[in-house]
């Protein structure tokens, strides 16, 4: 074969094989160019939704897959990222697009405030949910001025500005009412020896349920014979204050002397053995009882041992005799024993001898009653005003009681000794 045509052919095997490389590049580009159209170049998620490789596919692309490391993409945050698709060795750009359009929920936690006490927003919505950090604040400034039965609007906003409002309702009290304080009397106690200053203290308030109750006993000293004042302060949760001031008065404890426990362990058998009066009896009819009881069963011998009043309350209640400090003092232990407040009276000034009587609190007032038996008067006193005491036999230092509300006007028209009774007033 001679050159030429050896040529010819080298050039034709070129040629043919030319073609062919040229038809499988365009057969590649072309294919590539058809898996690209179907995919999804960008996408949107919502927060907080896993990215998902069929988001990206609009038709099946034979082994596509995730070129990029979609473990460092927090979906919880907003942005745009850049991701990079393989299919076959080819890489492909996309976009994924992360948003928030969901709002914050939360529930209402319905409040009872007093006046001029709001809450923080935060406090008055529960159950607050959201990918990203919430802000929590009222509407609109709520007006908690006045009392009344309101609803207020707080607004849960998060970082892409969804909102949710949550309707709270709000019951607003307008409380200037001070807690009250019961059971404070004048206490008596000896020296060296400590007291309890709350036995039988209780504090009630119109709105909170735990009012607290202090003491102020500064100026107590047990260590000598004297009185001093003892200041009980109760507080509500609002900051409304009472309180009440009382004497608590030191002496030598006495040779003999009686604890009330044990006198008042006397006067429960005596209420029972005797039926003195019923638990559901007002304080009036049980005194008037106590009164009657003591006058018709302690026998007058005109003596007693005045050493200590539970010296005389004891002597009575076990030997049934005694004198006016007896009866007194029998008095005091069943008052006492019953919740009922009562105050010693002694003659002054005194005449041909010392007399002692009861003042007690019924209704409000202080009345003078006296069990005792007497030449110069029938019977006995109960409920007796003022204006009702022969004061030459029942005189005594007004000024000692110038603080109380003792009765001036009689209401000896309604008192019936016949049964035990006393009318309205």
């Amino acid at each position: 074969m001679n050159k030429s045509k050896i040529i010819t052919v080298l050039l034709t095997v070129a040629a043919v094989l030319a073609g062919l490389i040229l038809g499988a590049t365009v057969f590649d580009l072309k294919y590539v160019h058809d898996q690209k159209a179907k995919i999804n170049h960008e996408v949107t998620i919502e927060t907080g939704t896993p990215i998902d490789l069929n988001d990206f596919i609009i038709e099946p692309v034979p082994e596509i897959m995730f070129y990029t490391d979609i473990t460092a993409i927090d979906t919880d945050v907003p942005g745009s990222y850049k991701l990079i698709l393989d299919f076959s060795g080819v890489h492909e750009n996309v976009i994924l697009n992360v948003v928030d359009t969901t709002a914050p929920v939360g529930e209402a936690v319905p409040q009872t405030i007093y006046c001029d006490q709001l809450p923080e927003a935060s406090s008055v919505v529960t159950d607050v949910y959201d990918l990203a950090p919430v802000t929590i604040a009222y509407k609109t400034e709520p007006d908690v001025s006045v009392g009344g039965e309101f609803t207020f609007q707080v607004s849960l906003t998060d970082p892409s500005g969804n909102e949710t409002v949550v309707d709270v309702p709000f019951t607003v009290v307008d409380d200037h009412t001070a807690p009250l304080i019961y059971g404070a009397h004048d206490l008596e106690g000896f020296v060296g020896e400590s007291i309890s200053y709350l036995d039988g203290i209780t504090v009630t308030d119109n709105y909170d349920t735990d009012p607290v109750l202090t003491v102020d006993n500064s100026q107590v000293n047990n260590h000598i014979s004297s009185s001093f004042p003892v200041t009980y302060i109760a507080t509500d949760e609002n900051g409304n204050s009472s309180s009440v001031t009382v004497n608590i008065s030191f002496r030598v404890r006495p040779e003999r002397y009686y604890e009330p426990e044990e006198l008042y362990e006397l006067c429960d058998q005596m209420i029972e053995q005797y039926s003195i009066y019923d638990e559901d009896m007002t304080d009036v009819q049980k005194a008037f009882r106590i009164f009657n009881w003591v006058h018709n069963y302690i026998h007058y011998i005109g003596t007693s041992d005045k050493i200590d009043w539970t010296v005389g309350a004891y002597d009575g209640l076990t030997t049934f005799q005694g004198d006016c400090f007896t009866y007194y003092a029998v008095c005091r232990a069943f008052l006492d024993n019953a919740g009922i407040p009562n105050m010693l009276v002694e003659r002054y000034p005194i005449t041909w001898s010392p007399h002692y009587w009861n003042l007690v609190k019924l209704n409000g007032v202080w009345y003078h009653c006296d069990s005792c038996y007497a030449y110069y008067h029938e019977g006995y006193y109960f409920m007796y005003a003022y204006n009702d005491l022969n004061h030459s036999d029942h005189g005594y230092d007004t000024e000692l009681y110038a603080e109380y509300n003792v009765a001036q006007d009689s209401v000896q028209q309604y008192v019936n000794y016949s049964t035990l009774e006393v009318g309205d007033f």
